[in-house]
């Protein structure tokens, strides 16, 4: 399984997440795998974040920007 490092992150950040695991009960640091509902929860977050694709332009549209 992968795993990721981040460093430099600021204090107060860190702190809300310490704080976060203390009410649901986990360590921060602890390594567990996500359930497939977290897995799901975690994708449909990042989807909803990410910005819209636009559609593709056409060649007309294309060669309207040309000129």
């Amino acid at each position: 399984m992968a795993r990721v490092l981040i460093r430099n992150i600021p204090e107060e950040t860190l702190a809300v997440h310490r704080e976060r695991s203390r009410r649901n009960g986990i360590s921060p640091e602890k390594n567990r795998p996500c359930t497939p509902e977290e897995r799901v929860a975690i994708t449909r977050y990042l989807h909803s974040r990410s910005l819209k694709v636009s559609p593709a332009l056409t060649l007309d549209e294309i060669r309207d920007g040309l000129e």
